[in-house]
This record gives C-alpha cells, sequence and structure tokens, in this order.
C-alpha cells in the first residue's frame, strides 16, 4: 500500500540527486561555495543546465552579479565540506575559509574551481526564471572536465564514489547494475 506524501515534501521521491558545489564570486571578488542537488542537463546541443537557488540566498545574489559559476563534482573524500556548504550561508559567514579547500582558476569563467573534485563544469547564465522563492538559472557549460581515471566511456567508475544526497544528513553512493 502506498502511503500519502505531504506534498511540500513531494520533491523528496525524486532523491537521492548527485550533490554539486558551486562556486560563485561577486563583483568585489569575495567566493563563495553552495552544496545543491537541485540541479539537472536540459540540453546537449548546446550544452545547457538548470540548478533552482533560494532567491534570497548568497549564490543567487553573486550569480546575478557575475553571470557565471562553476559546477564542482565532489566525491565522498569532500562530505565534511558538502554539509558545511550546504548548512551555512555565505552571506553570514565566509564559507570558503570555514572549508579549507584549495581553489583553482577556472579556464574560462571568473568564479574558481575546487582542486580536490573530481569534474568540474564551467558555466555562463544564459537565462533566470523566477518560480516562487526560486531562481531557475539556465546556464550554458562553456568548459568541462574530470579525472580521466573515474571518468572513462563517458561514465563514472565505480572507484569515482559521486556523492548523492539522500535527504537531511543522509548521503550515498552510486552502485551499478546493468539493464
Amino acid at each position: 500500500m502506498k502511503a500519502e506524501i505531504d506534498l511540500n515534501e513531494s520533491y523528496r521521491l525524486l532523491h537521492p540527486r548527485p550533490v554539486v558545489l558551486i562556486c560563485s564570486v561577486g563583483s568585489e571578488g569575495r567566493v563563495n561555495v553552495m552544496a545543491c542537488s537541485w540541479i539537472t542537463p536540459i540540453s546537449d546541443e548546446p550544452p545547457l543546465i538548470a540548478i533552482s537557488l533560494w532567491l534570497k540566498g548568497y549564490t543567487h545574489k553573486l550569480i546575478d552579479e557575475i553571470g557565471e559559476f562553476t559546477v564542482n563534482i565532489p566525491s565522498v573524500n569532500l562530505l565534511k565540506q558538502v554539509w558545511i556548504a550546504g548548512t551555512k550561508s555565505g552571506g553570514k559567514i565566509d564559507k570558503v575559509k570555514l572549508l579549507n579547500l584549495t581553489f583553482t582558476q577556472a579556464k574560462a569563467v571568473k568564479p574558481p574551481v575546487i582542486e580536490s573534485s573530481i569534474g568540474v563544469l564551467e558555466c555562463r547564465v544564459k537565462n533566470k526564471i523566477i518560480i516562487n522563492e526560486q531562481a531557475l538559472y539556465i546556464a550554458e557549460v562553456v568548459k568541462a572536465y574530470a579525472e580521466e581515471e573515474l571518468f572513462r566511456n563517458k561514465v563514472w567508475s565505480m572507484e569515482a564514489n559521486v556523492l548523492h544526497h539522500a535527504g537531511g544528513r543522509i548521503f550515498t553512493t552510486i552502485k551499478y547494475i546493468k539493464a
């Protein structure tokens, strides 16, 4: 028998989802990192993704200023940093200092990339749609790269341990099943 799910929690039926670290930078140069699992590809020609961000969030403010961001794909090794980035507000504290991560210059956009991430998408905003309290950013991927020993034959290897968020403090990694 199926139980009714509170409609305000119905999105959780779509979890676990990959969790990424979004890096943004403001016009004054301050970098912020945010954990995000509300992300999806929407086109491959041209390569477009969509991310949904809270309108009152600091990341939203910075992306609006510059129009660019990086998507950093973490492995399970960055679980602590993902948790901090997802539970603290960059508008209130400097998360970069708290996260103890090393950043490097992106190849095509202003926001930096996280050196220890296993994959990166560098993105430029093409459109923004306001939906209730959320901003849905449509962004073009202008550069993409991954650790070659972990991303083979167009898929992540099991050794990549790509992090997925199930809800709350619960995370998981993937297990492949062939059809």
